[in-house]
């Protein structure tokens, strides 16, 4: 049995219709976990947008493998979910793109002073401003995945140096230097931008902090398209307020939607778009068409695409 919790709209009935179709399947689709109490239970397969109480977790005495439709898994009780032997996948790669795109947006924007130019556009104010060239400028990638690569590919077109951080570094197209995480410190000290796009765990919680920010160029720009919480944001407040670093680009909050009272909002040299990176109308056909393709793998007994390491959470 397949269940769909749909916390949110995500599938309309049509797509999921659709997936039915194809497979051979049927889908029972909830808005709520208390609507799926009862067949929960029978529940082989459950697909969702990062989130499974404990709770009810301990009622799905069937399940097998979850599905979730985010990259971000950091919601699931992955130590749980472990201890069953449950599988868990996730949306790894579909959000390439659009994430590469909107991070290559702010860059622009910030570089030629585009997000200014708006504010003072509001204002029908006309004020020359300083701006900058991309050829030639550096870039670092804190997380050198698969958005990490389509931004590096990005890049590359305005003839950008690019600087990449993963846990265990290789050659990588696009990139002139691949590095360990270890070298952090080295790379940001080099970044006239910083792009943080590494998963939420233990190990990155607050990864980029005080000393992350003083490493930095004061003229360097940071951008998280990643997880709120991978930035100390109280040190990246302070970092902006005091001139350690020129601005930032920020999709992703510590509490979201980000507060009325935040100083965030009030910052020139800050641009602010609502956890909308991964955004794109192409996102759901391409979500099952990887369903379909992970389904058949698991109804065959193969290796499933996007498999979780659920001791490193990612």
């Amino acid at each position: 049995m397949i269940v769909y919790l749909a916390f949110l709209p995500f599938f309309n009935k049509n797509a999921l219709d659709e997936v039915a179709k194809q497979t051979g399947e049927t889908i029972h689709v909830f808005y709520s976990s208390e609507e799926a109490i009862e067949v929960l239970p029978e529940a082989e397969i459950i697909i969702t947008f990062g989130r499974l109480d404990r709770d009810i977790l301990k009622t799905c005495r069937s399940l097998k493998w979850v599905f979730s439709m985010s990259a971000g898994v950091e919601k699931l009780p992955l130590a749980e979910l472990r201890e069953r032997g449950v599988v868990v996948t996730n949306a790894r790669g579909i959000s390439g793109l659009q994430i590469a795109e909107q991070t290559m947006g702010m860059i622009i924007a910030f570089n030629r002073c585009l997000n200014r130019c708006l504010r003072n556009q509001l204002q029908k104010r006309w004020e020359a401003l300083p701006v900058g060239e991309l050829t030639g400028e550096t870039l670092c990638i804190i997380g050198a995945g698969s958005i990490g690569k389509e931004l590096a590919r990005k890049a590359k077109a305005f003839d950008i140096k690019v600087i990449g951080l993963k846990r265990h570094p290789e050659t990588l197209d696009h990139f002139d230097v691949v590095w360990t995480i270890d070298k952090l410190h080295e790379a940001l000290q080099q970044a006239d931008y910083s792009v943080l796009i590494t998963p939420l765990t233990d190990e990155t919680y607050h990864l980029i902090g005080a000393e992350e920010f003083r490493a930095m160029k004061r003229s360097s720009i940071f951008i998280n398209v990643s997880r709120g919480d991978t930035v100390d944001e109280t040190a990246l407040i302070e970092a902006l307020q005091n001139g350690s670093i020129a601005g930032a680009g920020l999709d992703v909050f510590h509490e979201e939607p980000l507060p009325p009272d935040s100083p965030l909002w009030d910052m020139e040299n800050v641009m602010i778009t609502p956890h909308n990176a991964g955004v794109s109308p192409r996102y759901i056909g391409r979500i099952i068409d990887l369903f379909l393709t992970s389904l058949s793998c698991y109804r065959q007994g193969k290796p499933l695409p996007n498999q979780i390491d659920l001791k490193r959470k990612y």
